[in-house]
């Protein structure tokens, strides 16, 4: 792996098993309530990082191809992420947790794979156009870490 791959892999390991702890701390109503200003509930923020995981993912072989690495004209983020919600509104908190861990599993084995030129190749990611692979790897843990912080801090275990 890349040198500069490794504290981005680290942090990975970290959110999942510092946010499954947590998780597993809590019940069913803790699980799903949902603050005043939250956009999820504990449940739903891990769907939610399901679904971006394995979306971005997707997003990085297909950068890494070179093929469809621009963003759809018509693509919508609000309908996407509601999306994701209702494909894992049924699942238990270990099905989600599962999930997520071999997603993240997939994609530290892609990062294992990869060159110094592939870090450089370019695509489109929802909130940054024409980035490089590289900075995609530094929204995928900012925004790991920014949601599960947020849930740390609004549910009590």
């Amino acid at each position: 792996m890349l040198p500069e791959l490794e504290p981005r892999v680290a942090e990975l390991n970290a959110n999942q098993e510092t946010f499954a702890r947590f998780l597993r701390g809590l019940n069913e109503a803790q699980l799903n309530q949902r603050g005043v200003s939250e956009e999820y509930s504990a449940r739903q923020t891990l769907a939610h990082l399901v679904g971006a995981e394995m979306s971005m993912l997707r997003m990085a072989k297909n950068w890494i191809a070179e093929q469809d690495n621009r963003l759809r004209p018509d693509f919508d983020l609000n309908f996407f992420n509601q999306r994701q919600q209702e494909k894992r509104a049924e699942q238990a908190l270990d099905e989600l947790l599962n999930d997520w861990q071999r997603a993240q599993r997939e994609f530290v084995a892609l990062m294992e794979m990869l060159t110094q030129d592939d870090l450089e190749k370019r695509g489109d990611h929802p909130l940054e156009a024409d980035i490089t692979l590289r900075r995609l790897f530094i929204i995928i843990t900012t925004h790991e870490a920014a949601h599960i912080r947020q849930v740390m801090e609004n549910v009590h275990a």
